[in-house]
């Protein structure tokens, strides 16, 4: 472990050296081409990188008993942290998740500036380089379970504190994956980490190029309300009335093309949803693919989602040789989704939702975070 932490901080010193604003020897100007390192269980396999923690595949069985290739990302690994568009593929996003307004918080009486990196008005998934552009360290694996870890060092993307995280990916015979996260700091700091895993639970083996068929319901009566720009307005509305109503299930298309909640010339989702009664054995959102019959349910302890139909999709980039069926060459708007459990998304500038929603890790407190996703068929 001793070993480890000194590579993680031997990496930090010479990566992240640079202020926040430079690109000069940034970790995505690396070249590497990222071994895969594979873990498994009865009826599940799941591949990882080091670069971002990133999950590259995720094979479980459809309603026909053949392996599914569900998730998003790059047949070249190069192209994690070469490739330009960057939309975070299985990556493990932060510091600080989401949005953060203006790039600025304060802790203590005293304001720390993020890098302003989307919009020109707000920091996105906590800065250039945040926890997906890091090459993160294997400190543990097994069959079943692979550990990575990283340091971030004081002042790093404008965050106060030195912080070493940990995430622990683990998969069991129940066709479960989870994702347990601890982070320790030295200085009270906001913590919010996610998983930016693109779901597509047909393995584009649907006709249909779009997720508009999927089947979507999110126990939370409530949501963020956001302003043009995606950053939170302060309000939390209710779901009741409008187009973000997923308290019963319901194909993601039924209402897509009138959900105008997400910003300027935005028609689609990208909101966050305020989880009714939290509770971590219990399952908060489900999802399935009548095409398939692949049903994923999650379990957290989290307290809200974040739902983002891929509404800036452009049919640029191809969809992976494991998925690649004749069907469908590349990812079209609407052809995939993001499901982030999380805490409020910009809680640490909106104290009147209360502390617990601020992300606040006091120095010397652990940031702890669990997300279990179980696969079955629908029935």
């Amino acid at each position: 472990m001793k070993a480890a932490f000194a590579g993680i901080l031997t990496f930090a010193a010479a990566a992240l050296a640079a202020p926040f604003g430079s690109q000069k020897a940034l970790p995505w100007d690396d070249k590497s081409v990222y071994e895969k390192h594979t873990i498994k269980a009865k009826g599940i396999e799941a591949s990882f990188i080091e670069y971002g923690a990133v999950i590259t595949n995720l094979w479980v069985n459809d309603k026909e008993g053949v392996m599914r290739d569900v998730i998003l990302g790059w047949d070249d690994t190069t192209q994690y942290n070469v490739n330009a568009q960057h939309p975070y593929f299985g990556a493990l996003v932060g510091r600080y998740a989401n949005r953060i307004k203006n790039g600025t918080f304060e802790v203590n009486g005293q304001k720390y500036f993020t890098p302003i990196n989307e919009h020109g008005v707000d920091t996105l998934h906590g800065g250039f380089t945040g926890t997906d552009r890091l090459n993160w360290t294997i400190t543990d694996k097994g069959n079943d379970y692979i550990v990575f870890e990283s340091y971030s060092h004081s002042g790093d993307q404008g965050f106060p504190g030195n912080l070493l995280t940990k995430v622990k990916y683990s998969v069991n015979d129940k066709q479960q994956w989870t994702i347990d996260y601890e982070g320790s700091p030295d200085a009270d700091t906001p913590i919010m980490m996610s998983q930016h895993t693109y779901w597509r639970l047909d393995a584009f083996t649907s006709p249909d190029p779009t997720i508009k068929d999927h089947v979507l319901q999110i126990k939370a009566d409530k949501f963020i309300k956001c302003d043009e720009y995606e950053v939170p307005t302060g309000e939390i509305a209710s779901v009741s009335g409008t187009a973000l109503d997923f308290t019963q299930p319901k194909a993601i298309g039924q209402d897509l093309m009138t959900a105008q909640e997400c910003g300027t010339n935005c028609t689609g989702y990208d909101n966050a949803w305020v989880i009714t009664d939290p509770n971590p054995s219990e399952e908060t959102l489900t999802l399935y693919s009548p095409h398939t019959g692949i049903q994923l349910a999650i379990n957290t302890d989290q307290v809200a989602y974040q739902f983002y139909s891929c509404v800036t999709m452009d049919g640029t980039i191809p969809v992976k040789k494991t998925q690649a069926n004749g069907n469908h060459k590349f990812v079209e708007q609407y052809g995939c989704l993001v499901l982030e459990a999380e805490n409020y998304i910009d809680g640490i500038n909106n104290p009147q939702w209360g502390d617990k929603y601020t992300g606040l890790v006091k120095a010397g407190d652990k940031y702890t975070q669990s997300t279990t996703y179980t696969f079955s068929i629908h029935k």
